[in-house]
């Protein structure tokens, strides 16, 4: 059977991640006196944000059941949260470093209309959507859920950071502001609950993705940054929000410290993951995860300790900042290397548009590279859930049976043919 090569790219939303990274380092560099590599970041960011807006549009053009399915799917939906906080982060960036409030001003209206429909969409899918018979928590619930904070906290904090500029409308920004900072801080009590509910009654496999889970720390440490900058411009500004100061103040640290309370079960589920795993060092875009969050609360320590004092928290601060820095080249160089050593052209069955075979396989430690699709069929099984299945020659010449189960949207082996 001929195969049409059909030019696109797998664009998983948590590539925005690495905008989000790119601009903490940006920001943490521009916090310790480096301004003059800030200009170079902001841009590598800005690059990083397009490509990654034009991958995914691709996608969704050529693929839109694709897109539709991750959408509609609970595990994924919570991810497109990402692109809201990206955006949210160039906006900030633009009116505290670069002084463009006006553009500012833009970013944060299409922030908002963002945050709505993926607010709106994602609880809706989450609490509406069909739940079929094996749906599990543990396959469901994770640490990307809290995105959710991160776009909410994000979309509140470019609110304030325009607020600081705006000649009208202040009282209304820092009342929008605080609601959302207050909607964040009730998602993260939430969503805590909810995963400390999923570690401790249900297993967490050693080969399951744990970057999502660094997000329990960044969200946490973002709910305290978005608090910081509240506290700051209401006790300069004054106003209404003044009975509210020793509320945030308090708050802002509960959040900190809650979120420093994560980082050694964060580190000792890592070194779990890779003592137990036989794969050894793997790409994955949860590289960039892991360094936004600890950039998150390198800067949230910073503007903490402009509340509290103390040279113990710039220490703190310098180390967070550190391990940051030193996991972003890990991570470009790491994704440089992949995207040189891996094509990013997936192969597509002419008949089956809209079900992209996978261009590679990974088995027992070994990855197998898929040569050719000789047979498709699409087959019932006992319990009724479809499945595509696929005869595919792999590159060791080994003809093997795979097949995506369009219920769990997810690939298996099933077999080895001949040899």
């Amino acid at each position: 059977m001929n195969i049409l090569k059909v030019a696109t790219y797998s664009m998983d939303t948590r590539w925005f991640t690495a905008v989000m990274a790119t601009i903490m380092v940006m920001s943490i560099s521009s916090l310790h006196g480096f301004e003059t590599i800030v200009p170079y970041f902001f841009v590598t960011s800005l690059v990083i944000f397009f490509s990654a807006i034009i991958f995914k549009a691709t996608q969704i053009t050529l693929f839109y059941e694709n897109s539709l399915n991750e959408l509609l799917n609970p595990e994924k939906s919570f991810y497109f949260f990402t692109i809201v906080s990206a955006i949210n982060l160039i906006g900030i960036c633009l009116s505290k470093v670069f002084h463009f409030s006006t553009a500012a001003h833009i970013l944060w209206y299409v922030a908002i209309s963002l945050w709505l429909g993926a607010s709106f969409s994602s609880f809706s899918i989450v609490f509406l959507h069909r739940k079929s018979e094996d749906r599990k928590i543990e396959d469901i619930l994770h640490g990307g859920w809290f995105f959710t904070i991160v776009g909410t906290q994000s979309t509140a904090f470019l609110g304030i950071t325009i607020a600081e500029h705006a000649m009208q409308h202040v009282t209304f920004i820092q009342l929008f502001s605080f609601a959302l900072w207050s909607v964040g801080a009730c998602l993260y009590l939430i969503f805590t609950a909810f995963i400390m509910l999923r570690l401790v009654f249900y297993q967490l496999s050693s080969d399951a993705a744990l970057s999502p889970y660094w997000m329990n720390m960044g969200a946490a440490a973002l709910t305290a940054l978005t608090g910081i900058a509240l506290y700051q411009h209401i006790h300069i500004m004054h106003g209404p929000f003044t009975d509210f100061l020793p509320f945030l103040k308090g708050f802002s640290l509960f959040f900190w410290s809650v979120g420093l309370w994560w980082l050694p079960f964060l580190v000792i589920l890592a070194i779990r993951k890779q003592a137990f795993c036989d794969d050894g060092l793997v790409f994955t875009v949860g590289y960039w995860e892991v360094a936004f969050a600890l950039g998150l609360y390198a800067y949230s320590t910073i503007q903490l300790s402009n509340l509290f004092g103390g040279q113990y928290l710039i220490i703190i601060s310098i180390c967070f900042s550190v391990a940051c820095i030193a996991l972003w080249c890990f991570s470009s160089v790491f994704t440089l290397i992949h995207l040189v050593k891996s094509s990013i052209w997936v192969p597509v069955n002419d008949l089956t548009i809209n079900y992209a075979v996978p261009y590679s396989f990974k088995l027992r430690g070994r990855i197998f590279r898929i040569r050719e699709v000789v047979n498709e069929w699409v087959d019932q099984t006992i319990q009724g859930v479809s499945k595509k299945r696929y005869c595919v020659v792999i590159s060791d010449n080994l003809t093997c049976q795979i097949s995506y189960n369009m219920l769990t949207k997810k690939w298996y082996f099933d077999r080895v043919i001949d040899r």
